[in-house]
This record gives C-alpha cells, structure tokens and sequence, in this order.
C-alpha cells in the first residue's frame, strides 16, 4: 500500500502489485546454489502455520483446473487477497527446484500481510533475484518501507537489466517522487511519453493493440505523474479523459476481473474532487478483493474528509485485518483523531510512526500540524525542520500543517505553511485548493481568485475550483455597501432591497454584540448575500447544497437570500445576528472556540425564546437521560448520527449557556472565551471558569435541565388530560362557543404553556371576540420564536396601532419586512405606520422601495433558478 501525500494532485495513487504474474506460464529454473534458495522450497515454519490457518472468508470458487493446481490456487487466492490461505498452499508446492512465480506470490503474501523483511528474504534468493518481476516487487517493498535508496536502486538495475519494464519504471519514477526529488521523478516518468514507447501517442492512435490490464493501469498512472509534474495537463485537457480511459479500459475491456484498476480510477477521481464516483470504483475494487487495502484507504479518506469517524474507524480496521502493523492504518487513525479536534490524542499513533518508520514525512507533516494547534510551536519548527532534513524540497509536512491549522480556521498561520508547500510544488492543485478556499473564507477574494484560477489552469477538471471560479465570477457582479464596520454585497437585480435595510440594522446591533463578548472584528466583516441557496452553498462548502441559509467563517458571513426561491424568508435579522455572534467569539479566541461553545452563544445572543419545535425534543433527551456529554456536543453538529441530533444539539448547547450565565454570572462566559484563547480544552475551561471539571458540571446541569420540563406539561397524566381538554375545546370551536373554548385553551395554556398549539388557539378566539389585550400577549408570545412566518407581527402591527402604541407598531411593522423582505404588503404597512409617527427617514426609505419592489416582481415573476417571485399580499 502507497501512502504518499505529496503525488497525485494530493491524494495518494494506490501501489498496484504485479498481479499480471499471475497469468504467466509456470516455469523451472536450474537447481539452486546459494543455501538460501531453501526459503523457496521449505514449508512455512512452524510459528506460521496457526495463524496463517484460519481465514474468515470462503475459499474462491475455483474452476476444476485451479482446484487441481496449487499454484493455480494460490494465484487465485492471492487475487481473492486470501493471502494467509496462499502461504498456506503454497507451503504444499515442495518442487525441486524453485521458480519465480513462487517467490512472487509468497512475496506479494508476506508483504500484505506486514511481514516485509520475509518477504524481501525471499524475493533476494539468487535464483529468482534478477527475474524482471521479482526484482521490481522487491525495489516496491522497499519502496513502502521508505527505504528510497535501496528501492530506486534496485529498480534502476531492473531497468538495466529490463528496459522496457513498465511496472519498473512506474515504480522508479514513484519512489523517485516519495524521495522528493521531483526533477528526477519527472525524468523517470518521462520514460512513458518518450520515443518509442510515446504511450499517450500509441493510445490515441490503437488503443486495442494493449492487452495487459496491469500494464495499461501503470502506464495511466505514470503519464498521470507527468502530466501533473510536467504542467502537460495545462496544454492537453484531453489528457484527464485519456488517462481515465486506460483505467476504465483495463477493467472493462481487457481483464474485467483486474480490480486494481477500480482502485486507481478511485483515486483518479478523488484526485478531481468527486468523492462519489471514487466509493463507487473502491465499491467495485473491493467486490474483486474485499482486503484491497489499497481501496480501504481510499475509502478511509473520503470518510475522513466527511467527518465520518465510525466510517474511518471501520476501513482502518480492515487494513489492520490484513496487516496488524499497518503504517496507513495508523496514518488514517491519526488522521481520524485530528479530524475530531483531537490533536492531543493524535500525538501517540504519530509518535509510535516515526519511531518505526522514521522517514515518514507524512507523520512528520501530521505530528507538526498537532502540535501547532495545540500551539507547541517550537516543536512544530523542530519537526518541520527534521522533515526538512529528509526531504528538503518537499511541501509533505507544510501543507499538512496548513490542512490542520485550516480546519480551524487559523488563516495566517494555515496561509503561511501553504505558501511554502506551493513555492516547493506549484504543480500541487491540492495546496491551490486549500491556500484558494483560505482565502475565500477569509474575505481575501481577490488572492482566491488568483489562486483558483492557477489551479484551474494546472487541472481543469478540479470540481471545486471550478465551482469557486464560476461563484467569484458572479460575485463580480455584485453590488457593494459599506459602513462603519460591515461590507455588504448582493445581487443588485435580484435582491435590490438588501443595502435599504441590511446595513442600518448590522450597525444597530454592533456595539450590543461586542459589548457582550468585549471584543471587535479588526476588519470590517463582510456580509455576502447570495441571489441563490446552491450560490450560497458553493461559498461555503465548495458544493452546490448545504442544509442551512447562513454561515459565518469568521471575518465573513455568507446568507442564502431571504426570498422564496432562494433559500425561502426568513428572518435574516435574527440569522445574522447569529452569525455575526460567530465572527465576534472567533475573533475572540483566535477561531479555537469550541463548536458547541460558539453556536451556544450565538444562539444565547439571539435573545429569544426556545423554539417551538425543541421543547417535545428536549423533554424527551431530559427524561430518557440521552442529552449529549460534553466531550459528544460538537460531534452532534458535525456528525450527527440522527436527524434530530443537529437540532438537539443547538437547543443543548444554548442551554448550557443559559445556565452558566445565570449561576455563575455573565463573566464565566468571558473567562471560558480567554480559556478556548489558551488552546485548552473543555475540562480545563470549565475548571478554571466553573471550578468544576466537565463531568460534575454535566451532572448539576442535567438536575437543572429536569427542573425546567417538569412544567411543560409532556408527562402522562398530563398528556391524557391534555388529549381529553382539546378535543373537547376543538368541539366548542366547531359549535361556535367562542368563549367557552377560550376558557378551555387558557386550560390547556397552563396545561402545557410550551406548547405552540394552545397559544395560536386563543390567538384566533381573542381575536373573534375582539379582546385585543389578550390577542396581543398571545401574539407576542408566538412571534417571538417565529422566523418564517411575517403574518403573525403583521396582526400584532395592527394591533398595537389600534391600541395606540404606535412605537412597537412600527417595531412588528419593520420585523414583517425583515421576515420577509419581498412582502409588498409588509411594506406598505410600514410605510403607513412611519409617516403616521412622523418618521420622515422611514417614511422616505419606503417610498423608495416600494416602486422598486413593484418593478422586481413583475420582471421576476419566473427566476432563473425557477422560483417564482412572491405576488404580492394583501394587508
């Protein structure tokens, strides 16, 4: 198995055996003279055999032909990646003289199987020791165990002795580049694109003249490398279909049962950020040898890269299936435990690498990006510089370091490490991507795009570069309003009612948010508004759909439209006030605020009441005791293994922040906000803000969490009496006994007071019986929680005008259009409510929208991305 970060535009290509040997007539070589030859021709030892008996899997199903042969079986075996039953029938073959297919499939078995000091004992018999195969097995065992001089020499003899090995010059060029030495592996790989072989060439010209699936998937792999080093991709964009084709080729035409192929189009795929397509190729892969560790990684990385840890804990696991001792399993269990913002944890699987292999730059590169986000930084220089000592001109360790510090959204710092790791790879899309995608969610734009765009250039095919290119260019069009601390930018022909309210009331709230957290943005925040929710999705997650309206990166805020079609009304004022409470407690504590921590407060900020929809959800995470433990609360939003564990896991965390402001005091949260400061981690900052750790504040919040359902009303001699009063209610409403059922809901009120059900009840009866008092409260209540629905604080509006109190009037007035800015009636109400208290300002703005907004929706009744513009109201 190949590991190597630094190939393939940042993915690591799969180390594809020779398993054309398979297939190649049994041949006997003269009778050995060297005594170590015995190693072809003895049975396992004795400490083999019991652990290489037992096998889980059941034997291939062999044509009568193989079952006849042992060696035939074994190929098959080995195929199937049965590589303990292989050893142990091959343990049975006791010929007189020994050949190179023996050595080859026990070999290719002890490798698999970690056992790579047997198998290069045995590939080095002299006997078998120059055959092209066995010579070009033993320099890729080397290979994997970084041992890269002893590997590129032993090919480089091959080569001598082989010119024209292909799986020998692939595999040259290979470790060439996992040395670092990239000038050399382009020369070595250049071999595929020269006279006479010109595979790219010959391909194009007669494809079917290639009848070896192995040899067909090194040559895709190789002119892959050259194309990449070489900048050929940048001229021939007919190459990335050329190569695909030799991958799709080998397993289609030439030998459907050659699953390395699958395993290299697998990587090929994920090379272009198109994960799908690679677990489709890795499903494919693994039908034809379900212990392909090769396709096992590939999978584990998808799996990394989707934060889904029991996935990566599964494929790791099946690496280790095969070989114990596994350095990619650890690489993955490392990357896994880093994945989880677990940096602490991941020092130990690293550490124990390096002790093995400690010319590992990939671990180097992990270990340093541990260490900097638990802000070591002179060990980080310490290990950088030790990567440096082995590989001076490899950007491994510096983009990953950038990686790490980039998950947590450490800008300069990340920036830094992956301008070293482009000045020493410029053809690397991977560190374009990252260093692009940084800066994108940084709000340097204008460095994005000139980073993007090279990396479009060096690989046009980036899925995500593409979709970034084409989102700048439309923000191109953008317009722009600027205040005192915010930037605002939207589509001026589909949302030209934004700068009319979005600015004045980002101000408004400022100094209240900053006031909270004692802390300012140093730059301007900028707040993006896109005319489309996929537009919006693309900005902040490098794919056309994410299941939310807005996002915070932390200097920028990026907002679905509050429009229907768009990413439907909502209210925006609420949304990026949250956000905005986001970008305040990331700067804050430089951004290593811990998720639940964050979203906790900007749900706090909002200064609302639980929404309707959490409280039967809480009450049954309180009483069945599966409210999330600390150490879980982030892994919700990030993973969630229910629907409802996201949604849980905001209402849990805002709630924890409830209780923390009221029994310690609002200044517990700053100190907890300096803690997260210090890079510690949860239990520290609770027992340095608290005095308690995480587990007895866990224990004292549950207690208090049981205190506030006991008087919602969900138990069950509540409910049945709640089941029995409404349906009685209901009858008195159909009877039109209007004040009976009012009588009957306020029962029902006190019954169960978090219920929405019961207040929009008495809302509707106080309302037909024209008590406006009572409608009011009910209202108030309901529109407090409400974020999608302008109709209730468009009736409170009118209410509190009829009541004479002009001032919260016009407050429900402006909240319907913040609700739901393309509200023509919403806007009309206000305009009415402004110049009847003398608001000339207000009064004015209105007068400026509403001809605007009328225009909008007679050209935009049919939007591009085919929503409809909202027609317009009645009051």
């Amino acid at each position: 198995m190949k590991d190597n970060s630094c190939t393939h535009r940042g993915l690591h290509p799969v180390l594809l055996f020779t398993l054309f040997i398979l297939f190649t007539p049994f041949t006997l070589f003269a009778a050995p003279t060297d005594p170590s030859s015995d190693l072809l021709r003895r049975t396992i030892p004795g400490k083999w055999l019991e652990p290489l008996l037992p096998e889980t899997d059941p034997e291939p199903n062999y044509p009568d032909y193989v079952r006849a042969d042992p060696l035939a079986r074994a190929q098959a075996q080995v195929k199937a990646g049965q590589y303990k039953r292989a050893l142990v029938t091959l343990s049975k073959i006791s010929p007189t003289k020994p050949h190179n297919q023996v050595a080859l499939l026990k070999g290719r078995s002890l490798a698999a199987l970690g056992r790579a000091d047997e198998a290069l004992a045995i590939l080095s018999v002299a006997d078998v020791a120059d055959d092209e195969q066995v010579s070009t097995l033993r320099g890729d065992i080397l290979g994997r165990l970084e041992r890269y001089p002893e590997a590129i020499d032993a090919l480089q003899k091959t080569i001598a002795a082989h010119p024209q090995s292909i799986a020998a010059h692939f595999y040259l060029g290979w470790y060439t580049e996992k040395s670092g030495d990239y000038d050399a592996a382009l020369k070595a790989y250049q071999w595929f694109n020269d006279v006479p072989q010109a595979y790219v060439d010959q391909w194009r010209g007669h494809p079917k003249q290639f009848a070896d699936a192995a040899e067909v998937t090194y040559i895709g792999q190789a002119l892959d490398r050259w194309a990449t080093l070489s900048g050929a991709y940048e001229k021939d964009q007919n190459l990335h279909n050329l190569i695909l084709s030799m991958f799709t080729a080998a397993y289609q035409r030439i030998d459907s049962e050659y699953y390395p192929a699958h395993t290299a189009a697998a990587e090929y795929f994920l090379s272009n950020d198109d994960p799908d397509q690679a677990l489709n190729e890795v499903g494919q892969a693994l039908t034809g040898n379900p212990h392909d560790t090769a396709a096992h990684a590939v999978a584990g990385k998808i799996a990394v890269s989707s934060f889904n840890f029991s996935g990566v804990e599964a494929e790791f696991a099946q690496i280790r299936d095969v070989d114990p001792d596994s350095v990619t399993a650890d690489i993955l269990e490392a990357r896994d435990l880093l994945q989880q913002r677990r940096p602490e944890d991941a020092l130990a699987p690293l550490n124990a690498i390096l002790k093995r292999r400690p010319n590992n730059v990939e671990a180097m590169g992990l270990l340093a990006g541990a260490q900097a986000l638990l802000l070591h930084d002179d060990e980080m220089a310490q290990t950088l510089k030790q990567a440096d000592a082995i590989q001076p001109k490899s950007p491994v360790a510096y983009y990953e370091v950038a990686e790490q510090l980039a998950t947590m959204r450490q800008y300069p710092r990340s920036a830094a490490m992956y301008k070293i790791a482009l000045a020493r790879a410029p053809w690397w899309t991977s560190v374009r991507d990252g260093l692009g995608l940084l800066m994108t969610q940084s709000g340097d734009e204008d460095t994005a795009r000139v980073v993007l765009e090279a990396a479009h250039v060096v690989d046009p095919f980036n899925v995500r570069a593409v979709n970034y290119l084409r989102l700048l260019d439309s923000m191109d069009k953008f317009a722009k309003k600027e205040t005192a601390h915010f930037i605002v930018t939207y589509d001026p022909v589909l949302d030209p009612v934004i700068p009319e309210y979005f600015s004045d009331y980002l101000e408004s709230i400022y100094p209240q948010v900053t006031g909270d957290f004692k802390y300012e943005p140093k730059v301007k925040t900028q707040i993006e508004v896109f005319p489309t929710h996929d537009a919006f999705s693309v900005r902040t997650a490098g794919a056309p759909w994410i299941a939310t309206v807005g996002a915070s990166t932390g200097r920028v805020i990026a907002l679905a439209s509050p429009r229907d079609g768009a990413g439907g009304s909502f209210n925006w004022s609420r949304v990026v006030r949250h956000e905005f409470t986001h970008t305040v407690t990331l700067g804050a504590t430089d951004n290593r605020i811990q998720h639940w921590f964050t979203e906790g407060l900007a749900v706090w900020e909002e200064h609302s009441p639980l929404m309707w929809e959490w409280v039967p959800m809480l009450q049954a995470a309180v009483h069945s005791h599966t409210l999330f433990p600390i150490e879980n609360l982030t892994w919700a939003f990030v993973r969630p293994k229910q629907p409802s564990d996201r949604q849980l896991a905001y209402a849990e965390s805002f709630w924890i922040c409830t209780y923390i402001e009221q029994k310690y005091g609002h200044q517990a949260i700053l100190t907890m906000l300096d803690e997260c400061l210090k890079g510690h981690d949860a239990d520290q900052m609770f027992t340095v803000a608290l005095k308690e750790g995480t587990d007895p504040f866990f224990a004292e919040f549950q207690a208090w969490t049981e205190k506030q359902v006991a008087t919602w009303g969900y138990d069950d001699a509540t409910t049945d009496k709640y089941d029995q009063l409404t349906e009685a209610a209901q009858k008195q409403i159909e009877a039109q006994d209007f004040p009976g059922a009012a009588k009957s809901w306020e029962q029902i009120e006190q019954l169960r007071p978090m219920d929405l059900l019961p207040h929009t009840k008495l809302m509707g009866l106080y309302l037909e019986l024209k008590d406006w008092d009572k409608a009011i409260a009910q209202l108030e209540t309901i529109s407090a929680v409400e974020l999608k629905d302008n109709r209730y604080v468009k009736v409170l509006a009118k209410l509190y005008d009829r009541t004479g109190k002009l001032d919260l009037a016009r407050q429900q007035a402006l909240k319907a259009v913040y609700i739901n800015p393309y509200d023509l009636a919403a806007h009309q109400l206000l305009s009415d409510l402004d110049t009847k208290a003398g608001d000339k300002d207000g009064a004015a703005r209105e007068e400026r929208v509403i001809p605007i907004l009328k225009t909008w929706i007679e050209q935009n009744k049919d939007l591009g991305d085919g929503s409809k513009a909202p027609a317009p109201t009645a009051q």
